[in-house]
């Protein structure tokens, strides 16, 4: 597993503490091509192609695309792309579940505590998964 951004390793810890260690299926830095179908590959373009999610989560239900949002994320060039791709793998059958670093600081510092514990649990709620 390739883990590129900050607070990554922690919600990964915290994440498969969660949801099991054993099953479901945890990947990160999943390419974004191989979370949807031919047709919507065909319109990506070839900067898309390279977009990758950070934690993928298998769950046998519906999959969950995690992706850990830092500052450069709030900017409206990027708050664009995100909207695109966000809306790509919600038709594709995905949750996608935003991270915000301004809402998880503990959750930032790659720790893995109670406190970080409960910012990812806020986040996941936020996005109606319990």
């Amino acid at each position: 597993m390739e883990i590129i951004g900050q607070g990554e390793v922690a919600a990964l810890e915290i994440l498969k503490d969660m949801f099991g260690r054993d099953f479901p299926e945890y990947y990160t830095q999943y390419k974004l091509s191989d979370m949807i179908t031919e047709e919507y590959r065909e319109t990506l373009s070839d900067r898309q192609l390279k977009e990758t999610i950070d934690i993928v989560i298998f769950t046998g239900f519906q999959p969950l695309a995690i992706r850990i949002q830092d500052k450069h994320h709030a900017s409206q060039r990027m708050a664009t792309i995100d909207q695109i791709q966000k809306q790509i793998l919600e038709w594709n059958g995905w949750k996608v579940i935003d991270v915000w670093y301004y809402e998880c600081k503990e959750l930032w510092k790659d720790k893995v505590n109670e406190r970080s514990r409960m910012e990812l649990e806020m986040a996941l709620k936020e996005s109606s998964i319990d």
